[in-house]
């Protein structure tokens, strides 16, 4: 929860892996076996089914997940609701990957359909994730129909996660959204449609049904959890609702331990790409752009991809191409001035003689940037002497099969144009470091 609270000012999405980790603590039976009674009871849990009310709490993470960004399209952007939103989020999504440039140039009646698909999904599908898959004393048809559709409910939710994971890079957003569907899946299922590893799944809610009880050893542990995350479940419901008469929020968090939490993502949706280009020069002549891992910058770069794994500077400088551009600087992306301050300064000042690697920061850049700082600045204990950043417009060059025609047809000789930039304004504007401090770079000095 620490490590936590302390990434929560950079990105909202790790609520999600806390809350997985919470719900997972407790989905594993309880145990109080002495050490020479470990091994016995390790094989006694391989054949005790899980708790069949944390698994449904599993679920009820996924059902809010896929609701709330639901919800939050169609009370957010126009876009959502005339169809238009996908005719540029691919474009303009935050690290667009190779497979971006496919999606962007589908016919737009096909995207208008996805549009569809995507609010029908998360609107309407969601519910079937709260079905039951087992009641005690209900006809066998009935839990075999409520098993059913929560399993067509769990594939819908983990196949539409599959479809956004191909279509760019979102960190590990929906990697964890796959998760929670998998509660939706019983051992019965899961050996039909994965009969190599049969023998992992012990449990069949279908063969065993008389030994699925509400009453166990563990009800004492479960119930109480359920009772507290019904609790805290209930602000949560109020804000999906709107019941308090304020509009939806998403990412947001209403208790201290931020265990129930309220999702949702790209209510609104940018027409335009608009891309920081940060520069450094020794003469305030001829400017050297730097790269990042994975954000656009160099037209002719092949687009990364590289989810799960989250390139947080990436990531977080995404957000300054929304307009104005100056006011998101100011306000929540305000960490760039200390990035172009560390890249002037000829010492590290947070650096110590314990430091495995000298200016760790640098990782943040792509590989060929921070070779070349290293080599022709820092191991030569000199700097840049001025930084600037520069907004330009980006658009998609080409679709993805063009762009992959073009290299085969010249045996990769002629370089791949995957973007086309405009220069749109200048964001900060040439500074220098002055007494350890960022300032603005004197007309004498350049």
């Amino acid at each position: 929860l620490t490590i936590f609270l302390c990434a929560l000012p950079y990105w909202d999405g790790h609520s999600k892996c806390l809350r997985l980790c919470l719900v997972e603590q407790w989905r594993r039976p309880a145990t109080h076996a002495p050490r020479l009674e470990q091994q016995q009871q390790q094989q006694q849990q391989q054949q005790q089914a899980p708790s069949y009310l944390v698994l449904w709490l599993f679920r009820w993470l996924l059902f809010r997940i896929s609701l709330g960004a639901g919800l939050i399209k169609i009370r957010g952007s126009s876009c959502w609701t005339q169809k238009t939103c996908l005719h540029y989020h691919f474009e303009t999504q935050p690290l667009p990957s190779a497979t971006s440039f496919l999606f962007h140039f589908l016919p737009q009646l096909w995207q208008s359909r996805m549009v569809d698909v995507d609010l029908w999904v998360q609107l309407y599908t969601s519910w079937f994730v709260l079905l039951p898959t087992w009641i005690p004393g209900v006809p066998v048809a009935v839990n075999n129909a409520s098993r059913t559709v929560a399993r067509v409910g769990g594939c819908i939710q983990a196949g539409f996660m599959v479809g956004i994971l191909l279509s760019g890079n979102f960190s590990f957003l929906n990697h964890l959204t796959i998760i929670p569907a998998l509660a939706c899946f019983d051992d019965a299922y899961l050996r039909s449609v994965l009969p190599r590893f049969a023998h992992l799944f012990s449990h069949s809610q279908q063969q065993q049904p008389q030994r699925r009880t509400i009453v166990s050893r563990n009800l004492l542990i479960d119930l109480p959890l359920l009772l507290y995350i019904g609790y805290l479940s209930s602000p949560v419901i109020s804000n999906l609702l709107q019941l308090n008469g304020t509009r939806q929020v998403m990412n947001t968090s209403f208790d201290p331990f931020r265990l129930v939490n309220t999702y949702g993502a790209f209510g609104s949706v940018g027409e335009k790409r608009y891309e920081p280009i940060v520069q450094i020069s020794d003469d305030g002549v001829k400017w050297r752009e730097l790269e990042f891992p994975c954000k656009p910058g160099n037209v002719t770069r092949t687009p990364c991809f590289c989810a799960p794994y989250h390139y947080r500077l990436d990531w977080n400088i995404w957000f300054l191409g929304f307009k104005p551009h100056k006011a998101y600087l100011q306000r929540r992306e305000s960490w760039l001035f200390r990035l172009l301050e560390k890249l002037l300064a000829l010492e590290d000042s947070h650096a110590t003689s314990n430091t495995a690697t000298p200016r760790p920061w640098l990782d943040l850049l792509d590989m060929t940037t921070r070779q070349m700082l290293q080599s022709q600045y820092y191991h030569v204990k000199r700097a840049p002497r001025y930084a600037k950043v520069d907004m330009f417009h980006y658009k998609m060059a080409a679709p993805l099969h063009r762009i992959l025609y073009q290299q085969l047809t010249t045996s990769g000789k002629q370089q791949a144009i995957w973007w086309k930039r405009q220069f749109e304004e200048s964001l900060v504007p040439p500074v220098e470091v002055v007494d350890g401090k960022l300032a603005l770079a004197r007309p004498s000095s350049r």
